[in-house]
């Protein structure tokens, strides 16, 4: 292995023992399971792995001959390339016809025959099933999946079953499903083009993304663009009913293809073998980062060359190579929600931070023929997103489980390269990228720590952001028992719209006494498990021992482990913890939701009856329960009370919190209103007033929660002197208001004098309850 020194902080990316770094390798190390450096492409232990093909006839119209001619044309026709040491030969007949007679499917994988295994991997590297009546496909893919109808996805299944710590792949298997031939010659065509596709994926080439707008149509695309739409793409254009029609030259390998074979299967040594010819004789190489303003890498961003020859005034009118930054960087950190990541994705990419948003083109073919010399060559390497179909199977970067739009504008740059021997060394040209107005926030002082997690904010909401890479946020809220609350937390793109291309939200719930480290009480088995645009929810009940006193631990992750300052959210906690009065009429009455996370709009239900909803704050919902003669039966003690946002579809539950009583009355005609502080203040000019505090008492002097208040102000100019004849003037009015107000649980409400700054003046406060209360009382500011 060789070293290249490269992105921002003199990154030592590794390179594979075979070759250069390849931005389009299917797989690259990374810890617990590879050995290997972490972040090199797994690449074939040999540079001659043999295939074998079935003896038997692919079906009845394509005899076991013309299915080794197709095999054939779709592997060393397509993938021996001159400047790949890969050399794909045929190694003769497996030893039997492979079917359901001899294969079948265990709980540890399918079954078959000896030499088809790879444990015997020695002597047959790949091994080509000719599945004749469709049954070791449905054993592979589920009965069914053999069907002519399904021939799109499951003409060929490619398996690549060893791949060794050391990044070494050691076996493959390939199933051509006989029931897609037949005979029209298009559907043999169509199965050569698929097991090209599959052929590639074998070797250990990824999907790529040049030239999208081929795929898109949007812009329409040209001959020149469609000559140079990797065979590698990773979603099919369907045309009619053979795909391989759709693109011209389907049996051709496009310079991006050929990119990818030859960067992780170099020709080094010199002279080269029969049919090889040195690998960059006539190809360079680049490379670079795209980052964020912090300084973090930005992957996920898919980096396109265009050529431009030595002197011409425009490049190439098509995109000819591709690399997506972060490809080496691993795609499942894991989080503390859903634990560890596990299989191969645990595995795939190296933890190291260097490679976060490095991109590289491990091979670029020069633009003039050998022997010509235009001088240096040029290339226009741009930044474009990456397609949001392109995840799991069809991935084409780091981000298989779901995509991530690129942060700010997408920018391109002219680099000048000349080709050099790059044998024994050398540095490839380096062109890195910080995008404009890319996100910059990663402010996450404020989230807590799994051992000292930060309280919700009182109102139950607010907005954090995911960074750096494998931030968690923590918080905490107090309940009691007795009841549910949902959390809702709400990926933002940066215009602060719900999306689903940034973070991928997950919430675990622990009892704030669990040991940290475990798995959550409660978990979202998803990110975006809602019906809502980029909404992440989960109801925790709160059982009858409750948890007041130490309250639940709330954990907010990215799914995959990743923070980026482009990872906002927003969180709310729905919790209703309280009704006052607890007790009311058979008739119904005014009663105090208190909790968190409330807005206008939602509905309140008591014993599964619909309340009148009076007015709406974060932490206070007044609504009117109904009378007792409205539920279906006569309550035998308390009921539930429920407050439901029908918007996200969040819900929050108090079990058995409120009860009916004969005798109860609470008649605002009784209600009256006391001054508790804040009268008869005066204060210099630029002084503050200090709010002033009443409650609200029932006939007997207690305090009355939930009740409705109105409040009015003026704020008029202080008095001014009489003239000597005539009527005294009137002082103006220089401000006024009206509000309404809802009493605590302690009957109280805290007014905020109205002040006018600089001037003397006379702030009335009056407020009035029920029926019959009412108090006023009058501050003044001056000299």
């Amino acid at each position: 292995m060789r070293r290249v020194e490269a992105v921002l902080a003199a990154l030592a990316l590794l390179l594979s023992a075979t070759g250069a770094a390849a931005a389009a390798a299917r797989w690259v190390t990374g810890p617990p399971y590879f050995t290997a450096a972490s972040g090199i492409p797994v690449v074939w232990y040999t540079t001659a792995p043999l295939y074998f093909t079935d003896p038997g006839d692919l079906s009845t119209t394509v005899s076991h001959a013309a299915a080794d001619a197709l095999v054939a044309a779709a592997a060393a026709g397509v993938w021996n390339v001159p400047t790949s040491a890969m050399e794909v030969a045929y190694g003769g007949a497996l030893a039997e016809h492979v079917s359901s007679a001899n294969s079948y499917g265990s709980s540890s994988g399918p079954v078959f025959p000896q030499d088809v295994a790879s444990a015997n991997y020695a002597a047959v590297q790949i091994a080509v099933i000719y599945d004749s009546d469709g049954s070791v496909t449905d054993m592979l893919l589920g009965s069914g999946a053999s069907a002519p109808a399904e021939c799109r996805q499951n003409g060929v299944t490619e398996s690549v079953d060893s791949i060794t710590p050391a990044g070494l792949i050691q076996h493959a298997v390939l199933v051509l499903n006989g029931l897609c031939t037949g005979p029209a010659p298009e559907q043999q065509l169509q199965l050569q083009y698929q097991l090209e596709r599959a052929f590639g994926r074998v070797l250990g080439v990824g999907w790529s993304q040049t030239n999208d707008n081929v795929f898109t149509g949007s812009p329409q695309p040209t001959t020149a663009q469609a000559l140079h739409w990797p065979i590698m793409h990773p979603i099919d254009i369907v045309c009619g009913p053979y795909t391989y029609q759709c693109l011209p030259q389907p049996f051709t390998l496009r310079d991006d293809d050929v990119g990818a074979i030859s960067a992780l299967y170099p020709v080094a040594a010199t002279p080269a073998a029969a049919g090889k010819v040195w690998s960059f004789g006539q190809a360079s190489k680049a490379f670079g980062t795209v980052s964020f303003p912090t300084g973090q890498g930005m992957a996920g961003v898919n980096v396109v060359l265009q050529r431009l020859r030595g002197g011409a005034a425009a490049a190439e009118g098509f995109e000819d190579v591709s690399s997506v930054s972060g490809f080496a960087f691993e795609q499942d950190a894991g989080n503390p929600v859903s634990g560890p990541a596990s299989g191969m994705a645990e595995s795939m990419g190296s933890p190291g931070s260097g490679l976060e948003g490095y991109y590289s083109f491990g091979w670029i073919p020069d633009i003039d023929p050998a022997g010509a010399n235009n001088g240096p060559m040029l290339g226009v390497i741009s930044t474009e997103a990456v397609n949001p179909l392109y995840t799991a199977t069809h991935a084409v970067g780091p981000y298989v489980a779901e995509g991530v739009a690129p942060s700010g504008s997408s920018p391109s740059q002219t680099t000048q390269y000349a080709l050099q021997p790059y044998l024994n060394g050398g540095d490839a040209i380096e062109t890195d990228f910080a995008p404009q107005n890319a996100a910059n926030n990663c402010a996450t002082g404020g989230d807590g720590t799994e051992t000292a997690p930060q309280p919700v904010a009182a109102a139950g909401w607010w907005t954090g952001v995911l960074c750096a890479h494998g931030h968690t946020a923590w918080s905490s809220f107090a309940a009691q028992a007795r009841r549910t609350a949902t959390l809702e937390v709400t990926a933002l793109d940066e215009s602060g719209l719900a999306t689903t291309a940034k973070a991928m939200p997950l919430i675990g719930v622990w009892a704030a006494g669990d040991a940290t480290g475990t798995l959550p009480r409660v978990a979202t088995p998803s990110a975006f498990n809602t019906v809502s645009l980029g909404v992440t929810a989960v109801s925790v009940a709160i059982g009858n021992a409750g948890t007041r006193a130490g309250g639940l631990r709330v954990a907010i992750a990215d799914a995959r482990g990743d923070g980026r300052p482009d990872f906002a959210y927003q969180a709310r906690v729905l919790y209703a913890d309280a009704v006052t009065p607890a007790v009311t009429s058979v008739n119904g009455g005014q009663i105090a939701i208190t909790g968190m996370g409330f807005r206008k709009g939602n509905t309140v239900t008591v014993n599964g009856v619909a309340a009148v909803v009076e007015s709406w704050t974060a932490t206070t919902i007044v609504a009117v329960a109904p009378p007792e003669s409205a539920f279906a039966a006569k309550p035998a003690g308390a009921v539930n009370v429920a407050v439901v946002d029908l918007a996200s579809g969040g819900s929050t539950v108090m079990t058995g919190a409120l009860t009916y009583m004969a005798g109860i009355v609470v008649d605002p005609a009784a209600w009256r209103l006391v001054v508790v502080s804040g009268a008869g203040q005066a204060v210099a000019l630029g002084g503050t007033f200090a709010p002033v505090v009443v409650r609200v008492t029932d006939g007997s002097g207690d305090p009355v929660a939930g009740a409705a208040v109105s409040i009015y102000q003026t704020v008029d100019a202080a008095e001014m002197a009489c003239p000597a004849r005539g009527p005294c003037p009137i002082a103006p009015v220089l401000a006024a208001s009206t509000a309404s107000a809802v009493s605590d649980g302690n009957g109280l409400i805290s007014v905020v004098p109205m002040q006018v700054a600089g001037v003397g003046e006379v702030t009335n406060v009056a407020v009035t309850a029920g029926t019959q209360g009412f108090v006023s009382l009058a501050l003044t500011q001056g000299p």
